[in-house]
């Protein structure tokens, strides 16, 4: 049966991936940090892993992979085949800072080291280990999916603001196109945005709600060929601008 990975699944865009593919059938390993009541209760009959640790920190991120590639070296049965879909889903906009009222996050004014950092670390570094630490258990032709942002886009920038999030899912969009080279006869790999989506990251005024936005980007993850990959792709399937 097929098997995913995806990070950051106790909660939001990540819960909703692992809910659906379990429904699917699939076998999921669910890496996340913390409570996982709702995944922890699902239907799974034995295709759950849930794996937990902090992908910011080097030792944990390392203890999950291995996790994960044990498992897929020791299979459920006759049919496991590897790793069929690879999501790096964890992500933040920032750490919890106070802003003085009214000044732009992450502009030129508060520029803060420390918290570039941490989103870079999260967004771009973590998806990237991880997935080379999981090169050797990818099925043949999985497909690999970075969820990016609609303001990773350049071309789409009318606004400013949050210079740390769209600088790191720039930089998603980016490694996607250059690792797409490298794993031309391995995997297709995609950044895929959601849109904009109510979640703890999204905010209530998002006018996407989870379920729809995971269902447009299950189907455009089920669509994908090799002539996709590389490619910067919204929930909707059209590419995206850069």
């Amino acid at each position: 049966m097929p098997t995913a990975v995806i990070t950051g699944a106790n909660r939001g865009i990540g819960l909703e991936f692992a809910l659906r593919y379990l429904e699917r059938g699939w076998q999921v390993h669910a890496l996340n940090r913390g409570g996982t009541d709702a995944l922890a209760e699902a239907e799974a009959d034995g295709r759950l892993w849930i794996h937990r640790g902090d992908l910011s920190v080097i030792e944990d991120l390392r203890r999950m992979a291995r996790a994960v590639r044990e498992a897929i070296v020791s299979p459920a049965g006759p049919d496991d085949r590897g790793i069929d879909l690879l999501i790096h889903n964890a992500g933040i906009m920032g750490t919890e800072r106070t802003r003085p009222q009214g000044r732009p996050r992450q502009g030129l004014e508060d520029f803060d080291r420390e918290e570039w950092r941490a989103v870079l670390d999260i967004n771009l570094l973590a998806g990237v280990e991880l997935m080379i630490s999981l090169r050797a258990q990818l099925a043949p032709g999985a497909r690999i999916v970075m969820i990016t942002s609609e303001m990773a886009s350049n071309a789409g920038n009318d606004y400013g603001g949050w210079a740390a999030y769209r600088a790191s899912k720039a930089a998603v969009n980016s490694v996607v196109k250059t690792f797409s080279m490298e794993l031309a006869d391995e995997a297709i790999i995609v950044a895929l945005h959601p849109g904009w989506v109510r979640t703890a990251l999204g905010g209530p005024n998002a006018p996407l709600d989870v379920e729809t936005s995971v269902a447009d980007m299950i189907r455009v993850i089920d669509d994908l060929g090799p002539g996709q990959s590389g490619a910067f792709i919204g929930h909707h399937g059209a590419v995206a601008p850069y």
